[in-house]
């Protein structure tokens, strides 16, 4: 992977974004599940505001769900890799779900601003 800073950065700027960067928690935090919750609750709320419609929650769960469906593809491959067949059939029709879940989602209509359904 490539990285490139763009020219209207100086190095004093890089040094200023390093000094102010929020710091990195090395450490794993075990969280319960009301807290898993309640962290989802509010990064989706505070995500979704920003749209001010109900299509933000669409996107939210479209993008939630196609992560889900590549993960379970990519697991599905591995096993057949693996000659897991089981375990690749497993993973397979639960990412038929996810799909299936994924296209339920796409096709709920939510105003003006829902650029994913075709006329």
């Amino acid at each position: 992977m490539t990285s490139s800073i763009p020219d209207g950065l100086s190095s004093a700027d890089l040094e200023a974004m390093l000094e102010n960067a929020p710091s990195e928690d090395t450490q794993s935090k075990e969280m319960t599940p009301a807290e898993m919750r309640k962290l989802v609750h509010d990064t989706v709320e505070e995500l979704t505001d920003k749209f001010g419609t109900l299509f933000g929650y669409k996107l939210t769960a479209m993008y939630c769900i196609g992560v889900m469906k590549s993960v379970h593809d990519d697991a599905a491959i591995d096993r057949y890799k693996r000659d897991d067949v089981d375990g690749m059939l497993s993973w397979a029709r639960d990412g038929g779900k996810c799909q299936s879940a994924y296209t339920d989602v796409e096709s709920i209509f939510c105003g003006p601003q829902d650029f994913t359904i075709e006329d």
